[in-house]
């Protein structure tokens, strides 16, 4: 069996919208696959509009029409390796996202000290072999969006500007290919980069661990100030890695 790694996972929802939203990009990527789309279900007829100009540019960028160039992590695999990372999320994770549930079905809640919703959490396991092609993408977009990305990752640089041209959606990123590259690598945090690095960040992870192995089948557990505290700044930990630290932004405006 392929080895794999357990995950133990804050659900900070904007955190995994970002992961959920990242998709449709990987998509543009591969135009032979919107294309089996369009004939098959007529799925690209029902997307934006203004997507479809973007889709032909895209289109002019892969080889045969196939998917853009990407060396060391082929889109194709990287999209079929994120399916399979998303699929892992615990069940309700996908309305819960589309705001359509306010909390998880089977995933423990952490309460604060007045007893009110703090967090919740769960454990995932993914395939090492897709985190591995996830990550390589994800270092693929940095070569792609430095000044001098080469003649290896020119498709994907052009792409990623070419993406950064379009607005479909409210949520699409916008800007030039560091843009988007960041966005997308940020994207992809939520599975890539541990809430659990950085000061008290292993303890912290402990401490959550044991919280889950005695709270056995209860629905939720209520943490004292000082573990409210830990949840609090690994959410954050999480949600900044998804969307950038605004403090950060802040000091840089």
């Amino acid at each position: 069996m392929p080895p794999t790694r357990t995950l133990l996972l804050p659900i900070v929802t904007d955190a995994l919208a970002c992961l959920y939203e990242l998709d449709m990009p990987l998509l543009v990527l591969q135009p032979n696959v919107l294309a089996d789309l369009e004939e098959s279900h007529g799925v690209v007829h029902a997307l934006s509009p203004s997507l479809l100009p973007l889709v032909r540019r895209i289109t002019a960028l892969a080889p045969e029409g196939g998917a853009v160039p990407v060396p060391g992590a082929p889109v194709g695999a990287v999209h079929e390796a994120y399916w399979r990372v998303r699929n892992a999320l615990p069940a309700g994770t996908e309305e819960l996202v589309d705001g359509e549930e306010d909390e998880l079905p089977d995933a423990l809640m952490l309460l604060d000290p007045a007893g009110e919703p703090a967090m919740q959490l769960a454990v995932i396991e993914v395939g090492e072999a897709d985190l591995a092609l996830l990550g390589a993408f994800a270092d693929a977009l940095d070569r792609a969006a430095g000044p001098d990305p080469g003649p290896q990752f020119a498709a994907l640089a052009r792409a990623l500007r070419e993406i950064g041209r379009a607005h479909p959606y409210e949520w699409w990123p916008r800007g030039g290919a560091a843009t988007v590259a960041l966005w997308m690598r940020r994207a992809l945090s939520p599975v890539l980069v541990s809430p659990f690095e950085g000061p008290g960040g292993a303890a912290t992870h402990e401490m959550l661990s044991a919280i889950l192995r005695h709270a056995g089948h209860r629905a939720s557990v209520e943490l004292d100030q000082d573990e409210e505290a830990a949840v609090g700044r690994v959410g954050l930990r999480m949600l900044f890695a998804a969307i950038g630290d605004p403090r950060e932004a802040a000091r840089t405006a």
